[in-house]
């Protein structure tokens, strides 16, 4: 098997912290971030940013599955009929 170093693959992030003139942080998901352009510091700040980042998209990810699931059930029509009789 081929290294991926030696088959021209780098390595990145899929995000980009940018810091301002006044000194905040923004997150630009639209640029990437290589391996070897970090020092240590910055390496340990992307790695945090990056589960926290997938954390996030984790639970987007549920809440949008559990609203189309609500959309689906609240559709039904076994469904409604159970909240006409008041069983729901």
């Amino acid at each position: 098997m081929q290294d991926k170093w030696k088959a021209g693959y780098t390595y990145m992030f899929n995000f980009r912290i940018i810091t301002t003139a006044d000194g905040n942080q923004i997150i630009d998901r639209n640029l990437k971030t290589p391996y070897d352009a970090l020092t240590p510091t910055q390496m340990m700040e992307y790695m945090e940013m990056d589960n926290s980042l997938a954390f996030m998209d984790r639970m987007e990810r549920k809440a949008r599955e559990k609203a189309e699931h609500m959309r689906r059930v609240a559709r039904n029509p076994f469904y409604k009929l159970a909240c006409l009789i008041g069983l729901m």
